[in-house]
């Protein structure tokens, strides 16, 4: 295989995963914008549930492990928003790169197609 042909394949696999990124990107928009999505997990977990679990944490009447645990699951909330936002970002810059890659493979392409006709060529 010639060294074309593998960046070839690495860059038709890196267009593939940053289709797959933009796709879960869109698929996180569209749940974010869903009522059900938006009242059971922005509104009841990561506010008012999270917010329980803050108050837990600092109650003296509960074990220290208690409120240790107590304290780990309010920071539960953060942790999905920072996940949530990755998911995002990730697709935003896969998206920005998909011009460059098709001028990539395109470049690649020619490159291999003029390299397939001196092989022609020479037989």
């Amino acid at each position: 295989m010639s060294e074309i042909h593998e960046q070839l394949v690495a860059l038709e696999k890196h267009r593939k995963d940053a289709e797959a990124a933009i796709e879960r990107r869109d698929t996180l928009l569209r749940l974010s914008e869903n009522k059900d999505f938006k009242r059971l997990i922005r509104e009841e977990f990561m506010v008012r549930e999270c917010a329980r679990f803050v108050e837990q944490s600092v109650n003296p009447v509960l074990k220290p492990e208690e409120r240790s645990d107590a304290l780990a699951k309010a920071q539960a909330a953060g942790h999905l928003k920072q996940y949530l936002s990755v998911i995002i970002l990730q697709g935003n810059t896969a998206e920005n790169s998909l011009v460059e890659i098709d001028e990539h493979i395109a470049e690649l392409r020619a490159l291999e197609s003029a390299d397939d006709d001196e092989d022609s060529e020479l037989s």
